[in-house]
């Protein structure tokens, strides 16, 4: 494989599979050479972010920086809601969708998450290994997700094959991306009609169909679009965490065992997990004027992407940011960018952070002698997100 840092600045691209193996190396060398902000010729020419300061900027202002023409570079086929809005806009859907994902809302889902991680454990513990991100974690979001949506279980496995294949392949094979991006649009619209004709349900579609807003229904476009972001959050950018949690807990047992005891916080941990791991390690925004970013100059018109992970990842505001350290000190619950930032934060982050927990305590409860293949290389799959591929381990079979 390259070293990393034979990159030239303006090589860089999130979608390059051998530098996103080992980004944290690449933006520490762009900042050494004093670009806060530096230039890529890439994917047509973009400006991106190497550090802290710089980032937290593009997503604070969003009248500078905006989302309006989607978020994605490449961009997307299809429209995520309310990332891909700016205030006013967006603020008017978020405060619908606010209350759907707040921490005691999310309770009387946690029977339903805890049954399906279960089953999963049950089937995979007689067999004294298993791949963890294959046979776990991405099925237990798949059921946990595509249910709270709504989704038919007939239609689970096309669906989230295709949210992945447009989260990677947008560069290696544009054409295919356009095709799943008009079958994914098709079949939300038909599923959004369909609903609408039939008995209530308890679930997300349910609530997003009977939603007014200021006495007015959301449109099949705002319905559809909300519908596509929880499926990419909540298919993609939770496993990536989950991966990297599983990793370090497995191979620190010590931290493992004062985490499950109580002596480590789990919120701390978790919040912690996620600036450490920076499961979306990028997002676009388009400049609306002619403005000067860490003393670069930007011109209306331009892309930048604030790099989420070259933030959470900079010296310069982290100590030690290549570590994973729960005596951390933070300055705010959002003082890692994580879950981005701004008027965009992530509205999913307590329905994640919920699953996770879950997901670690029940793991380790059943199967708490989990190690590490002997043979793993780590692996990431690459784009806006960055996901663990494979986590092969063994324990005593049950």
């Amino acid at each position: 494989m390259a070293d990393v840092k034979d990159y030239a600045v303006e090589e860089f691209s999130q979608h390059d599979r051998t530098l996103m193996q080992r980004p944290y190396d690449f933006y520490d060398k762009v900042r050494a050479g004093g670009c806060p902000v530096a230039r890529s010729e890439q994917l047509g020419g973009f400006w991106y972010t190497t550090n802290y300061a710089a980032t937290r900027r593009v997503y604070d202002d969003f009248r500078t920086f905006s989302s309006a023409d989607g978020t994605a570079l490449p961009k997307q086929p299809l429209a995520l809601y309310p990332i891909d809005l700016d205030p006013p806009q967006q603020t008017r859907m978020r405060k619908l969708l606010n209350p759907i994902f707040l921490p005691d809302a999310i309770q009387k889902y946690r029977p339903r998450f805890e049954a399906i991680i279960t089953e999963l454990l049950d089937a995979i513990a007689p067999a004294g290994e298993a791949e963890l991100q294959e046979q776990l974690v991405r099925p237990t979001l798949a059921t946990v997700i595509m249910p709270f949506l709504g989704v038919p279980r007939a239609d689970w496995e096309t669906l989230s094959h295709k949210i992945d294949f447009l989260t990677r392949m947008r560069v290696e094979d544009p054409e295919t991306c356009g095709q799943y991006g008009l079958e994914l649009s098709q079949y939300l619209y038909e599923f959004a009609a369909r609903r609408r004709q039939s008995p209530p349900e308890d679930d997300l579609m349910q609530t997003l169909i009977d939603a007014r807003i200021n006495d007015e229904a959301l449109t099949d476009d705002e319905i559809v679009g909300i519908a596509t972001l929880v499926l990419f959050g909540g298919l993609d950018t939770t496993s990536a965490v989950a991966g990297m949690s599983l990793w370090y807990l497995i191979e620190h047992p010590e931290e493992r065992a004062k985490l499950l005891n109580g002596e480590i916080d789990f919120p701390t941990a978790l919040q912690e997990f996620v600036r450490y791991a920076s499961p979306i390690q990028g997002l676009r925004r388009t400049v609306t004027r002619d403005t000067e970013l860490e003393g670069c100059p930007l011109k209306a018109g331009d892309y930048i992407m604030a790099m989420n992970g070259a933030a959470n990842h900079d010296p310069g505001h982290f100590d030690d940011p290549n570590e994973v350290r729960f005596d951390r000190a933070v300055r705010s619950e959002h003082d890692h960018l994580g879950f981005g930032g701004g008027a965009h934060i992530c509205i999913g982050q307590h329905f994640a952070k919920a699953l996770l927990e879950m997901m670690i305590r029940s793991i380790f409860e059943r199967l708490p002698d989990l190690k590490i293949r002997s043979d793993f290389q780590p692996d990431f799959a690459v784009g806006e997100s960055r996901v663990l591929k494979t986590l092969p381990v063994t324990f005593r079979a049950s």
